[in-house]
């Protein structure tokens, strides 16, 4: 009988209840037994006029006992508590019943509740829904999964008894939660797949969750995977566990133009602060940490406006060289998690860049060179100034980013060192002079294989007035230049450098080039135009590195601008340049924890050995984590023709906690390398405003779908989830009963005046 019985809360009173309901047939056979005939007129008479009658009798009587008779059965299930999905006739098909539970642990679960996360909430919701379904759902199976990994489910299938809960009750106390941004679609498809490969149960997901509007609401991707399970026929409960919306606030980024710099020169970081709340926040302090040691000086932070986001600029001064850890700590609120941002600076004695230049005096390499580095101290940056057989010497790489200046042409192998060097993510800056090989640049360096030169020039035009000490009388050769991080300096209100900077010669594009960068849709943007309107500054990119072109001279024969009164102008964009370019530091990355770490390499540059160094657990974390793996990577299938060399690959899966993680690598002949990446956990998570439940179930589809507090979800299938039919059991015995009176009634004989 648990086939029946695991429909009620009190299955005992099931049978008992079953054989009350033959009382009532019992006594009506009894009365219905034949006695001895004793045949007399009066009688003869009467049965006569009762044959006339005789149908409508015994139809009244059959309806009669069967409203005592159902009476008593509904007595009987209102005392057993009749749990039934009345959608699904389960009892009556005597299916069990196979409960998936899924437990949100993204990030936004970590919130403090009191003394404890919400997350800790969410699994002692789930102790108690495991142990009193344990005695009510006597034939329910359950799986448990988690939202970060549904593939590695805690309980896989099992029959939920007493054993069950002895064996589970310590691992759901020892769950942690993640610091991830997970969505819950591909916890819900694998619900999905679990429950339409066990055909002959009744499927059941039910989803612990917090209930965030970032999660649930306008998200087309979510509200597919849950109309896919009312394809199976399987209801779907949210359990909410928390009803409030704290306000909270976030570091969302810490950026800055580059993640390099040089030993005592200002490192500048913009701290960009979030509040998702719907209050302003006041009176914020941040800690900027480096190496694990707290800054003396704190940031103080402006207000932050409800649903605003600030950004705070701050300078660091790092005094040895290497790499550095920089932690910003704001102070914490509801969910500590997204008030810390990591970041990772490599420091050198000096910025290296690289200075080509063939024309024979090498003039113009010498104004850029006093631009960037006239007092290296204060730069940070050394220059080299070479010609342009230096390109060949492969060392490339070693440099910030390289200035081509009067260059005629290159051969192919140094053009095609020049464009690794660019897609690598370094950066150029070209200024053709007098001797360039217009065709070379047009053609060769122009072709969709190489896309090193972003026009086609034409002529080499002279305008009207000096080059040097240019004068406002010919205003039609000053520049205009757009909104652009390195002409930061010609755009402040009232500078005077606009004004005072004259091009004497410029190369113009080839008259059937278009001038209009969408029409044209080719990726180069024009960065300045002169007054005339014709280009002379452009932008393009290639791989992960830069290109910038001046269609005029680096030096002053060609303009005044490195020369008074423009000269502080050109030294400004010239430093401007230099990290807008730079390449990006070889062994610093970051990266927010959403997918698992992942790196590949070709089998030429290291072993398959690794060593992960990770950071030391942080208050609030496990005291038990590790922070030291050993790892061995695998050869990766090769794609494609399998003309490529072969690579390695690894998957950090110890990579998911917030933090520097180093991570070494060995070469064949016993060299290292590390690559030092900075975790962060995703700001996305940070939002906590709740979802309202009537929204989520009044979405197109999800008439299957309910959302219920914890506390009216205690059991699996409890009272609210399975849909005791305690109110409707009450009526339909109120009803029984009165039409039972009424017809016994009018089937009993009242003489008049009685």
């Amino acid at each position: 009988m648990a086939w029946l019985t695991q429909y009620f809360l009190n299955p005992e009173l099931v049978i008992p209840g079953a054989a009350l309901a033959l009382v009532p047939i019992i006594i009506h056979i009894l009365s219905r037994l034949r006695h001895k005939r004793i045949r007399f007129a009066a009688m003869e008479f009467l049965l006569q006029s009762d044959q006339l009658n005789r149908r409508r009798l015994i139809l009244e009587q059959l309806l009669l006992l069967f409203l005592r008779v159902l009476a008593v059965l509904l007595a009987a299930l209102l005392l057993a508590r009749l749990l039934l999905d009345p959608s699904h006739l389960l009892m009556l098909a005597g299916a069990s019943v196979h409960h998936v539970v899924i437990l949100d642990d993204s990030l936004s679960m970590r919130e403090r509740a009191d003394d404890a996360t919400v997350f800790n909430r969410a699994v002692s919701t789930l102790e108690q829904m495991l142990s009193q379904g344990e005695n009510r759902m006597r034939a329910a199976r359950i799986s448990v999964l988690l939202l970060s990994e549904p593939e590695r489910p805690v309980i896989a299938d099992r029959r939920l008894d007493g054993a069950l809960l002895q064996e589970t009750a310590s691992r759901l106390r020892n769950l942690q939660c993640s610091y991830r941004a997970v969505s819950p679609v591909k916890a819900l498809e694998t619900a999905r797949d679990l429950l339409a490969a066990d055909a002959g149960t009744a499927p059941r997901v039910h989803l612990v969750t917090d209930l965030r509007a970032t999660d649930w609401l306008s998200r087309p991707e979510v509200l597919r995977a849950l109309t896919d399970l009312d394809a199976i026929d399987a209801t779907v409960t949210l359990i909410r566990v928390t009803t409030t919306s704290p306000e909270n606030v976030a570091v969302q980024q810490i950026g800055s133009d580059t993640l390099q710099v040089a030993r005592g020169i200002p490192w500048r970081m913009h701290l960009r602060l979030w509040n998702p709340g719907s209050r302003r926040v006041s009176g914020l302090r941040a800690t900027v940490v480096v190496d694990g040691m707290p800054l003396p000086t704190g940031i103080l932070l402006p207000d932050l406006e409800a649903g605003a986001t600030q950004t705070v600029s701050h300078d660091i001064t790092f005094d040895t060289d290497g790499r550095h850890q920089v932690e910003v700590r704001v102070d914490d609120d509801v969910l500590p998690e997204d008030n810390h941002r990591y970041a990772v600076v490599e420091v050198t004695d000096k910025r290296p860049i690289l200075i080509i230049d063939d024309e024979g005096q090498q003039e113009d390499a010498g104004f850029v060179a006093a631009a960037l580095s006239a007092d290296s101290d204060l730069t940070g940056l050394a220059v080299d100034v070479r010609p342009s057989q230096a390109l060949n010497s492969g060392e490339l790489a070693h440099y910030d980013c390289i200035y081509l200046l009067n260059v005629r042409d290159l051969p192919a192998d140094t053009t095609r060192l020049l464009g690794d060097y660019v897609r690598s993510g370094g950066g150029i800056v070209w200024f053709p002079g007098d001797q360039a090989n217009t065709q070379w640049y047009s053609q060769t360096l122009r072709d969709p294989a190489v896309n090193l030169f972003p026009v086609p020039l034409g002529t080499v035009h002279d305008g009207e007035g000096p080059a040097a000490g240019g004068s406002a009388d010919h205003p039609v050769t000053s520049p205009v230049f757009s909104e652009h991080p390195i002409f930061t300096v010609y755009n402040l209100p009232d500078n005077p450098f606009s004004d005072s900077l004259r091009l004497q010669r410029w190369f113009q594009v080839s008259t059937d080039w278009v001038a209009d960068d969408v029409q044209r849709g080719d990726g180069v943007k024009t960065l300045a135009r002169l007054r005339s309107g014709d280009p002379v500054v452009f932008e393009h990119s290639l791989g992960a590195g830069r290109i910038l072109t001046f269609l005029t001279g680096a030096g002053r024969r060609w303009s005044n601008w490195p020369v008074a009164p423009a000269a502080p102008g050109y030294v400004v964009m010239h430093l401007l340049i230099h990290p807008y370019l730079q390449r990006p530091a070889e062994g610093v990355r970051e990266q927010e924890l959403t997918d698992p770490l992942q790196l590949r390499w070709p089998v030429s540059d290291y072993t398959d050995n690794v060593e992960v160094f990770l950071p030391e657990p942080a208050s609030g974390q496990s005291a038990l984590a590790d922070t030291f793996v050993r790892l061995q990577a695998t050869l990766l299938p090769q794609e494609g023709t399998g003309n490529s060399e072969p690579e390695l690959g690894v998957t950090i899966s110890q990579a998911d906690r917030p933090g520097v993680y180093r991570i070494r690598r060995m070469t064949a002949e016993g060299n290292s390398g590390e690559i030092w990446y900075a975790l962060n956990v995703p700001t996305s998570e940070s939002a906590l405003a709740l979802a309202d439940p009537q929204q989520v179930i009044d979405q197109p589809g999800l008439e299957h779908v309910q959302v219920l507090d914890s506390t009216a979800a205690a059991s699996l299938g409890g009272r609210e989830a399975g849909r005791e039919l305690r109110w409707v059991l009450v009526g339909l015995l109120i009803a029984a009963l009165v039409a039972e009176q009424l017809l016994s009634l009018r089937m009993s004989f009242h003489p008049e005046g009685t």
